[in-house]
C-alpha cells in the first residue's frame, strides 16, 4: 500500500529530514524500502528482509523501538550485516493504524553530534516522528478504503447495467462481498448480516439458456437459480465472481408465463353495489394477508380471476409473480410437466434444455388454478402432495424442491358433483376449500347491470373514440330483464357489440344490441308463432314475458322509420301509420334520441 503512495511518502521523509537534520527511511510491510533521504535516497526498492532487525522488531511488536548502539544491541544480533553497520543509533516507530500495520519510519544517525543531539531531546524526536507516523497511517488508510470503495463501485457499475435480475458478488473464499436489493430478498440477507457461499454448486439442467446453480438462503432453505457465473478481475485479492440469476418473475416474463398484476387489479375494479358482491369483496379481503389456499366458485364469466388478481394484488405478494393457468385448456399429457417442470431427457420430446414448471416460476407469489375440475386424477395426486409438504419433484428428476407458493384455485363446475362422479379425489378437494368464496351469477344481483353497463360504455367509447352516450332507462330496463347466462363477460361484450353498431351521433338504441339479446328478451318470432298456433297435445305454453310500453313504443318508431325512411314525407308517412300527428312524432324521436 505504501509503494502505491511513493511520492507522497517521499515528501514525508524529505520534510521529517529537514526538521530533525536526521537521515530518514520508510519501509512497507514487506521490509522494502520506500522513501529515503542521504544514503538512502538512492537504495528505494531495495529490501532489507535481510539485515532490517529493527524494522521487523517495530512490525511485530507495533510499538517504537530505540536502539543507542547499533552492533552491540541484542536485536542486532541476528542481523547477517550487523560487521558493516555504520549506524550510531536507530529510532523507529510503527506506521499503523486499529487494524493494519503499514510500515515503519527510521531516523538513522550515522555520526556522535547527531546521536547526541538525539539522545538529548529524545521525547521530543520520538513524538515528533510518532505523530507523523500517525498521520501517514490516516493518509493510507484513507487512501486504502478509497480505491476499495472505487474498485467495488466498478464492479457494481458493470454489475448493476443489468436490470431486473439478481445480483451477488463473491470473494474467492465463497464469501458473500455485496448483494442487490432483489438478491438480498431472495437470500434472506439484512444490512450488516452476509452469509457464506460457498456451497453454490451448479446443478443439473440448463433453464431458459441459463446454467442452474443451487445457492441456500440464511434460513437454509435451497434455491434453484438459472443465471451465469462470471468472474471479475479484482487485483491482488484475487477474482471475484459474479453471479448474475433471473428472478421468479423475471424468468416468467422471459418465458412467457407471468400474467401482469399491475393496473386494473385492485378490489376497486370488482364493479358493483349488490349486497351479495359487497359481502363477497369484504370476505376476500380478510384473507389477502393469509397463505391459506383458497377456492373460488361461480358461473363462467363472473370473474373468478379477477377476484384472484384482487387477493393478489392486495396482499403481501403483490411485488412476486401470479401465475395462471387453465387447466381444461391444457392436454392432460402436457399439464403435468407445465405444473412442476422437467429436466432434459425426461421424456420423448423434451427439451434438451429442460423447463421451469409454473410452481417454480410463481415463486413466492400466487399460482392460480383455473378450471380445476378439469385435472386429470393423476396430477390431482401430485398436486395434493404439493400441498401437503410444500416440494414438488421435476419430471425426470429426484431432487425435491422447496416451494412457497400460495394457491387460488377456481371452478365453474359442483366439485362435489364431480366427487360423486369419481373424476375429482375428496381429500384434494378439502385441501383446496381451506377458504371458499363463491362468486354470485349476475342475474342474482340486476342492480350491479347499469353499473356495469356504464363501466363497459366507458371503457369501449374510449377504446373506439366514440361521443360516450347516456344509457336511456329503456335500454337499462332491458338490459335488466336478460337473465345473463354468460354473467359479466356476456354484458361486456354485449356493450362493445353495442359500441361498434353505435351511429356517429352517439344515439345508442336497443337496435344497437345483439338480434339474440333482443330476440330472447321479447320472446322471438318463433314464440309468437307459437302463441299463434293452438297448443300441441292439450300443453300450455308459457306466458310471454311482459314489456314496458315505451320500449315497444321506442321499438314500433325505429320500425316505421326503418320501413319509411328518415325523409320528411317517410315521417309523414311512419306519423299517419303509428297514428300519431308529425309534431308527436317529432317529439318522441327527441325523447328516445332518435
Amino acid at each position: 500500500m505504501l509503494s502505491q503512495l511513493n511520492l507522497s511518502i517521499q515528501s514525508y521523509a524529505d520534510v521529517i529530514s529537514k526538521v530533525t537534520g536526521i537521515d530518514v527511511e520508510i519501509m512497507d510491510a514487506n521490509m522494502v524500502r520506500v522513501a529515503g533521504t542521504g544514503s538512502y535516497a538512492q537504495a528505494v526498492g531495495h529490501s532489507l528482509a535481510e539485515a532490517g532487525e529493527v524494522y521487523k522488531e517495530v512490525l511485530r511488536s507495533r510499538r517504537t523501538v530505540l536502539v543507542e548502539s547499533p552492533r552491540h544491541h541484542a536485536i542486532c544480533e541476528r542481523c547477517l550485516d550487523r560487521e558493516n553497520c555504520r549506524e550510531r543509533l536507530s529510532l523507529a516507530t510503527p506506521i499503523a493504524d486499529d487494524n493494519t500495520v503499514y510500515g515503519v519510519i527510521g531516523l538513522v544517525c550515522f555520526n556522535d553530534a547527531d546521536r547526541a543531539r538525539v539522545m538529548g531531546s529524545l521525547e521530543s524526536y520520538s513524538v515528533f516522528i510518532s505523530f507523523l507516523a500517525d498521520g501517514l497511517a490516516v493518509k493510507i488508510g484513507e487512501t486504502d478504503r478509497f480505491n476499495r470503495a472505487s474498485h467495488l463501485l466498478d464492479l457494481m457499475l458493470r454489475a448493476v447495467d443489468i436490470p431486473g435480475q439478481g445480483i451477488a458478488l463473491f470473494n474467492p473464499d465463497g464469501s458473500l462481498l455485496y448483494c442487490n436489493t432483489p438478491a438480498g430478498e431472495l437470500l434472506g440477507v439484512s444490512e450488516g448480516r452476509l452469509p457464506t457461499a460457498g456451497n453454490i454448486q451448479r446443478g443439473s439442467s440448463v433453464i431458459y439458456g441459463y446454467d442452474e446453480y443451487e445457492i441456500t438462503s440464511l434460513d437454509g432453505k435451497t434455491h434453484s437459480l438459472p443465471g451465469r457465473m462470471v468472474e471479475l478481475e479484482a487485483g491482488a485479492d484475487g477474482m471475484v465472481l459474479m453471479f448474475v440469476f433471473e428472478l421468479p418473475t423475471r424468468l416468467a416474463r422471459l418465458s412467457g408465463d407471468l400474467n401482469s398484476s399491475g393496473g386494473e387489479s385492485g378490489f376497486e375494479n370488482i364493479i358493483g353495489n349488490s349486497v351479495a358482491l359487497g359481502r363477497l369483496k369484504t370476505k376476500a379481503m380478510q384473507v389477502v394477508d393469509s397463505g391459506s389456499t383458497v377456492l373460488i366458485t361461480g358461473e363462467s364469466g363472473t370473474g373468478k380471476e379477477l377476484l384472484a388478481r384482487a387477493i393478489h394484488h392486495a396482499g403481501p405478494r403483490k411485488n412476486a409473480p401470479f401465475i395462471a393457468i387453465n387447466c381444461g385448456g391444457i392436454p392432460d399429457t402436457l399439464l403435468e410437466s407445465e405444473l412442476f417442470g422437467y429436466v432434459s431427457g425426461a421424456f420423448t420430446g423434451a427439451s434438451s434444455k429442460g423447463r421451469m414448471g409454473k410452481f417454480e416460476l410463481a415463486e413466492g407469489g400466487i399460482l392460480f388454478l383455473d378450471e380445476i375440475s378439469a385435472m386429470p386424477l393423476y396430477v390431482q395426486v401430485k398436486l395434493l402432495r404439493v400441498l401437503q409438504e410444500r416440494v414438488i419433484i421435476r419430471l425426470g428428476s429426484n431432487r425435491l424442491v422447496p416451494v412457497q407458493v400460495r394457491i387460488i384455485a377456481a371452478s365453474n363446475e359442483d366439485l362435489r358433483d364431480c366427487i360423486r362422479r369419481n373424476t375429482f379425489r375428496e381429500d384434494l378437494f378439502y385441501r383446496l376449500n381451506v377458504i371458499p368464496l363463491d362468486i354470485p351469477p349476475l342475474r342474482e344481483r340486476k342492480g350491479d347491470v347499469p353499473i356495469l353497463a356504464d363501466f363497459f360504455l366507458d371503457k369501449y367509447c374510449a377504446l373506439f373514440n366514440k361521443r360516450r352516450p347516456k344509457l336511456r332507462s329503456s335500454l337499462i330496463r332491458l338490459l335488466e330483464s336478460y337473465h345473463w347466462p354468460g354473467n359479466v363477460r356476456e354484458l361486456e361484450h354485449v356493450l362493445e357489440y353495442a359500441v361498434n353498431m353505435m351511429p356517429d351521433s352517439g344515439a345508442m338504441g336497443i337496435d344497437c344490441l345483439p338480434a339474440k339479446l333482443l330476440e330472447e328478451v321479447s320472446g322471438g318470432a318463433g314464440t309468437a308463432a307459437a302463441r299463434a298456433a293452438p297448443p300441441a297435445n292439450g300443453q300450455t305454453l308459457p306466458e310471454p314475458e311482459i314489456l314496458p310500453l315505451r320500449l315497444l313504443e321506442e321499438r314500433a318508431i325505429r320500425a316505421a322509420l326503418e320501413r319509411f325512411g328518415s325523409s320528411t314525407e317517410g315521417k309523414k308517412q311512419a306519423a299517419r301509420a303509428l297514428g300519431l300527428s308529425l309534431a308527436t312524432l317529432y317529439r318522441k324521436m327527441q325523447s328516445f334520441s332518435i
